[in-house]
């Protein structure tokens, strides 16, 4: 019983990379507000850019060692809470990001014809850092399949098939989703959230096409 209360270390790292992730936007803001605010003397450098995803990237390798680490003195169900933690507090952030990489490529459809590359590239480099963000939150949803597979809760078939999952946006989060209600964890706010994903969804497509046909 005292096992089971003891506080899991693992939330802490979980917490830590949920504040990290939102801190990238404003210290990305600070970094170039010269810019942002069409100061003349201001540019925008590499650097400026990629310097504020070494957060998350930072933070990703501490989860991996922290995952390694306290594999063997965590329960599963710790592992489960950490994964759920991470993916359902970054849901508002991939969804203005992803809102941003929509508009970003609708600037093709622009007269100007510098915006139909600066439309692409601008898409590209916010998917690869959203990537790179889900790439850290990865070790805690990881850590939790190759635990339930030991443990015989899940599928082998179904774990691998999750965990493949992992890397890939939206996918990540649905099948953690659909492992969360199987285990009878997190029901009312992942039927919530799924709820609220599918309204942001249908939004979305509703704001393109309008978009689109304006």
């Amino acid at each position: 019983m005292e096992k089971q209360r003891k506080f899991c270390p693992l939330y802490i790292f979980a917490g830590l990379y949920i504040i990290g992730v939102y801190t990238v936007v404003p210290v990305l803001y600070l970094l170039n507000r010269d810019v942002i605010s069409n100061d003349t003397h201001g540019t925008l450098t590499a650097g400026s850019v990629l310097l504020p995803l070494l957060i998350p990237v930072i933070l990703g390798l501490v989860n991996l060692f922290a995952v390694i680490i306290l594999r063997r003195s965590v329960r599963r169900e710790q592992l489960l809470n950490a994964a759920l933690a991470v993916k359902y507090a970054l849901v508002p952030f991939y969804l203005t990001g992803g809102l941003c990489i929509a508009a970003a490529i609708l600037l093709i459809f622009t007269p100007v014809v510098i915006m139909v590359f600066l439309g692409p590239a601008v898409a590209l480099t916010l998917g690869t850092a959203g990537w790179l963000i889900l790439l850290g939150s990865a070790p805690f949803s990881v850590g939790y399949l190759a635990r339930a597979k030991k443990d015989g809760v899940h599928a082998p078939a179904l774990c691998i098939t999750a965990g493949v999952l992992q890397f890939f946006f939206t996918a990540d989060v649905v099948s953690m989703m659909i492992l969360a209600i199987r285990e009878k964890k997190w029901i009312r706010v992942t039927v919530a959230l799924l709820i609220l994903l599918l309204t942001a969804v249908i939004g979305a497509v509703i704001w393109l096409i309008l978009k689109i046909n304006s």
